[in-house]
């Protein structure tokens, strides 16, 4: 099912994320000029949502339209992340759709370290 098959309010996951030495050095190559010894709250956001997509499928045509991080802590990369997405909002206009898929950001001890907000856009046309 694709995004907009969901309803406002659909919370996924939650999802495990751990920076262990092989993910980190994949996202370091997929990234260039990235330190493998410390990654930035992207890292955290790119990965989640990979995790995401593999939930979700992406409607033909959707585009990423823009993605905003607000950080509150530092996240300590040797422990696992819980992220936790959910369907913020939907939006039509003129045929469009705009979906805004929050993703919430904690420690293992459920202290909330930051979030991220996604905007996607569905064309709707011929339907």
């Amino acid at each position: 099912m694709g995004f907009n098959s969901y309803e406002i309010g659909h919370i996924f996951g939650p999802y495990e994320i751990s920076m262990d030495k092989k993910t980190s050095e994949l996202y370091s190559k997929a990234v260039i000029n990235r330190d493998k010894n410390n990654h930035t709250p992207f890292a955290l956001v790119s990965i989640s949502f990979g995790k995401l997509l593999a939930e979700v499928e992406l409607e033909e045509g959707a585009i990423h339209l823009s993605q905003s991080i607000e950080w509150e802590k530092k996240f300590n990369e040797n422990e696992k992340i819980i992220a936790i997405p959910k369907i913020e909002s939907k939006t039509e206009r003129r045929n469009n759709i705009f979906i805004k898929v929050k993703i919430t950001f904690s420690d293992i001890s459920k202290n909330k370290l930051g979030i991220s907000t996604s905007t996607i856009l569905i064309t709707n046309e011929g339907e």
